[in-house]
């Protein structure tokens, strides 16, 4: 049976019911929230806060109204298997969840990374993952795996080097490639899904892992382990690697990354499909400039996005991008049970947002201009295949970024959670960078409402120190619904009171006072 509404919640039968809002008017003192079956008219009230939110498909779950709760994960540290097969420091790692049940937090987020589990060809090792989540077991916690098909090193925060398996590493065929020349074996090129290795191609070697990991932890899956996030590139997003740290600096537009053989391939054909053989090129180097230029050193992110080319040009990149989600997403639900919640995370691009061209988004294969709206269709995607979206960067503010970037976060989150109410999906976030100051935590608190579940970067010696520890709690505290003992209020209390803190005042950051956006952004 389905866990509805999670696995801890107790429920009675209240009376038929048949709209969900007449199940809603049945829930009063003692209930926390509603599961309602439409096919029968069934309403169920439930007398435990429902700390996760899944339900099968034809029922919904709704938490009483007003009674907002976002599952709060941690993630864990990087390296914490190591690359011998063990836990890397089983008591240190059991003193950090010591201090840090105490907050309240709801479980754990970890990366089950390829390169360490699947050694050979179909040889699968687990057992560390078996121990550490056993560790969640005893605290009664809940746990986000990451199926990490990308390598651990050269993204910011990496702190430990484990690449992808030997035996994909020892061929070169399968990799994005820049202008240069350049090869980026952080995650096998979206071109080679279906290229054979050893008999399998690339999407078949996922869904072969994800089967083996569904076996081996078939009798926690949906209970213990209530979410599998699936890596779908660089850092495990959804996206090209257009901005690889070995050559990019902040805020550079990056580069496309069309140049291995198979993208190029492709380029020609949809070019010859349109009866244009001569767009079956990338744009060249003069026009879209390096990893560094700046959209005004360039004709392309000035004008020539918006001209039948270009136009051309983002709609095959972005197409191939959305083609693999399909592929991987698609691959993810058949391989694990209706009860596990898939997710794939969609990379929080801030930087030249408010340029017209959204150069940064475009390079990375998010095509945000000439009236598209990548967040809404890649929504559509998500929602096929019935997968949250989990998206990055809710702890920043505008008035933090440089202005010469033309960044601008606030609008970015906003646009995205907008994505995800329009196509019907569950929106999850995180923290972009590793910071434990007030203004990072009261920023995301402004965006609780919209959230199922928020997983914060993480477990780390900094956290636990008592000051830092403390804020932490506080944000938990109004993550999961108590508002008035929140980070975003402190702070609002401690602003000298000539301060005007209106979001209208604010809206676009004002220099020396940080702003908070408004709690309803929608």
């Amino acid at each position: 049976a389905l866990p509805i509404c999670g696995t801890s919640a107790s429920k009675t039968a209240g009376a038929a019911a048949p709209t969900l809002e007449e199940c809603q008017a049945q829930c009063g003192a003692g209930c926390k929230a509603v599961e309602f079956h439409a096919a029968e008219g069934a309403c169920w009230l439930l007398q435990e806060d429902p700390r996760h939110m899944r339900a099968a498909p034809g029922s919904e779950c709704v938490r009483r109204l007003g009674a907002n709760y976002t599952d709060v994960f941690v993630m864990l540290p990087l390296d914490v298997v190591s690359p011998s097969g063990g836990l890397s420091d089983t008591a240190g790692l059991q003193r950090m969840f010591d201090k840090v049940q105490g907050v309240g937090i709801d479980g754990f987020m970890v990366d089950v990374w390829w390169g360490l589990t699947e050694p050979a060809p179909k040889a699968y090792n687990f057992s560390a993952y078996r121990e550490l989540f056993d560790l969640a077991r005893f605290r009664g916690w809940q746990v986000q795996a990451v199926a990490s098909f990308h390598q651990c090193g050269g993204n910011v925060g990496d702190t430990c080097n484990i690449t992808l398996p030997g035996f994909v590493r020892e061929h070169d065929d399968l990799w994005y490639k820049d202008r240069a020349g350049n090869e980026n074996r952080e995650y096998i090129s979206l071109f080679a899904d279906e290229v054979e290795v050893l008999g399998r191609t690339p999407v078949d070697m996922y869904r072969d892992w994800l089967s083996a990991f569904n076996t081996y932890f078939a009798n926690d899956m949906g209970s213990l382990i209530t979410e599998v996030m699936v890596g779908m590139g660089p850092a495990g997003e959804l996206r090209y690697p257009s901005y690889p740290l070995s050559r990019w600096e902040f805020c550079g537009v990056g580069e496309f990354q069309v140049f291995d053989r198979h993208a190029l391939a492709s380029l020609r054909s949809a070019a010859e499909g349109t009866g244009q053989p001569e767009w079956g090129v990338p744009p060249s180097a003069g026009a879209v400039g390096g990893y560094n230029s700046e959209p005004s050193q360039t004709d392309f992110f000035t004008t020539g996005y918006a001209t039948d080319y270009g136009k051309f040009f983002l709609d095959w990149y972005f197409s191939e991008l959305q083609r693999h989600g399909q592929r991987v997403l698609s691959t993810a639900r058949a391989a694990l049970p209706d009860q596990v919640q898939i997710a794939g995370k969609v990379s929080g691009i801030h930087w030249w947002y408010d340029e017209p061209s959204h150069p940064a988004e475009l390079t990375a294969g998010y095509y945000n201009t000439n009236s598209r709206n990548t967040y809404e269709e890649l929504g559509q995607i998500f929602a096929e295949h019935r997968a949250k979206l989990d998206f990055t960067c809710l702890e920043m503010r505008n008035s933090e970024q440089p202005a010469e970037c033309r960044s601008n976060p606030e609008a970015l989150v906003a646009q995205v959670i907008g994505a995800t109410k329009h196509s019907g999906i569950p929106f999850d976030g995180e923290n972009a960078l590793q910071r434990y100051d007030v203004w990072g935590f009261a920023q995301t608190e402004h965006y609780a409402e919209h959230m199922e579940s928020f997983s914060f970067l993480r477990l780390h010696p900094d956290l636990l120190e008592p000051e830092n520890l403390s804020r932490f709690q506080k944000f938990v505290s109004a993550m999961h619904g108590d508002t008035a003992d929140g980070v975003a209020q402190h702070v609002l209390a401690s602003l000298a009171p000539e301060f005007d803190v209106s979001a209208e005042a604010h809206s676009g950051g004002v220099a020396g006072q940080p702003p908070l956006p408004p709690a309803r952004l929608l």
